[in-house]
This record gives structure tokens, sequence and C-alpha cells, in this order.
């Protein structure tokens, strides 16, 4: 990718309220390193429902043999109440995913004031922090897996994956390619015109074969124009994100973040 790195803004919709938000994608490149984070803030009336939510998502790593292996995965959260993150730390030699997990929530307590005889409110600051050693390895992690889906769609056409940081509860997905004969159809769900290749991610969760979970549309020079979505897939919830446009930004200054 040169000196520059890629970041493309989106607009995240949903179908009941409209425009509910922003986010941006930036991707980046140097020697076998690479960086990919994800951005995305709240707009309008849920950005007040959410308490103005704000998240962060970074996925470092190393590429080997054409594949985007994660080293660190990290998920930063925050809203008026609660700052909350994730990292997950991968140790490919031994097999294993640490989970380090840090919560301040502010509290609203309430307690009996004897000197005035009444009940009084207080809101104080709770931090937990939790480490855990997950019960599963994988080299990816949500954001990976994107730019995995060549690789790992190159001779088969659905594969099953289970990465880290898809939700709470870490879960499988498949991540494939539609069947030529739906595919007409699927892209009558898209609103960008220049949609020309589909991938198709389900949660193990649906019932039905025929149901998507998400469906990314690409233009003709590999980058994603639109996401069609129905179960809640990294930070986009109900709904669909629709691409604004791309700008320039260093590698240097994304590695140095």
């Amino acid at each position: 990718m040169g000196s520059d790195a890629v970041t493309t803004s989106y607009k995240v919709m949903l179908s009941l309220f409209g425009k509910v938000g922003e986010a941006k994608i930036t991707m980046a490149e140097r020697g076998d390193e690479y960086r990919m984070i994800v951005e995305d803030y709240a707009t309008g009336l849920a950005a007040d429902i959410s308490g103005h939510e704000r998240d962060r998502f970074v996925s470092r790593g190393h590429i080997k043999d054409g594949m985007y292996i994660t080293d660190t995965f990290e998920l930063y959260q925050t809203n008026d109440k609660t700052t909350e993150s994730n990292v997950y730390v991968f140790d490919h030699e031994a097999q294993t995913v640490t989970r380090f997990q840090e919560k301040n929530e502010t509290v609203t307590e309430t307690t009996f004031d004897a000197m005035s005889m009444r009940l009084v409110e207080k809101q104080t600051q709770k931090i937990k922090q939790k480490t855990e050693v997950l019960d599963f390895y994988t080299p990816y992690d949500a954001l990976s897996v994107v730019l995995n889906i060549p690789a790992l769609l190159k001779t088969e056409s659905r594969v099953e994956i289970k990465p880290v940081g898809l939700a709470k509860k870490e879960r499988k997905m498949y991540v494939g390619r539609p069947d030529a004969s739906v595919v007409p159809e699927l892209l009558g769900t898209f609103h960008t015109p220049t949609i020309r290749r589909l991938i198709q991610l389900d949660s193990f969760e649906l019932e039905d074969e025929d149901e998507y979970g998400v469906l990314i549309g690409y233009n003709a020079q590999g980058g994603i124009d639109e996401v069609v979505t129905k179960e809640t897939y990294f930070l986009i919830g109900f709904g669909r994100i629709e691409k604004i446009g791309d700008s320039s930004r260093s590698v240097t200054e994304i590695f140095d973040e």
C-alpha cells in the first residue's frame, strides 16, 4: 500500500430510524505487518439513547503466506456511564488467546443519611478487571477475518471459523459465497449500484440456511461499498452501512498510534 493508509468512511443506517451513526475503517500495511482500525459513533437520537456511544476496534498482526494473523485485538467501548476495554493477546506458539478485560462504570447508589433522615443518592466509580485464557484457540479476530476472506475461500465455497471479538460470547460463524442462483435477488437488497461481488457471513445460530447474518458488497477494486445485516456483527447492528468516501493517511502515523 506504499506510504499511504486508506481510511473509508461509512454512514450507519437502521431500517426504522434512518442514519444512526458513522464509522471509519482504516487499513495499513508495512512490510509483513498490518493494522486495521474500525471506529464508530452514534449520532442524533441514537446518540442520546446510547449515552453517546463510541467504539474503537484495533487488529494488529503480521502477514504470513498471504494470511493476516492477529497478534493483538483491542476493543474500546465508551458511553456517558461506562468505559470498557477488552484486549486479546494471541500466543501462536502455545496456541492460546488471553483476554484482559477492564470495565469502569459510574453507578448510582442509594444510602440512608442519619443526619438528614433521608435517602441520598451518590454516584461512585466501580472498576472491574478480569483476565482469562479462552477455551479455544484461533489466529483470527473479527476484523482480520474480513482481510482473510479471499484466502479462506480460495478452495472452498464456505468455511467455518471462530474468531474472537464478535460478541460478548465468542461464537462460530460461517464465511461463504452465496449460491449463484440467489445472487441477483441478494443484489436487490443493496442501495449501492457499484457492488460486483458478495460474501456472506452466517451465525451458526441461524436456523434457516437461506437466511444470512451479514452480506458484504465489494466493488470491482475489492473495496467494501456496503454491508447489509440481519444480526449484530461488528459495529453495525440490524440494518446497513453505506460508503461515504475514501481518504489517505500516513502509514507511519497509523503504526505509531
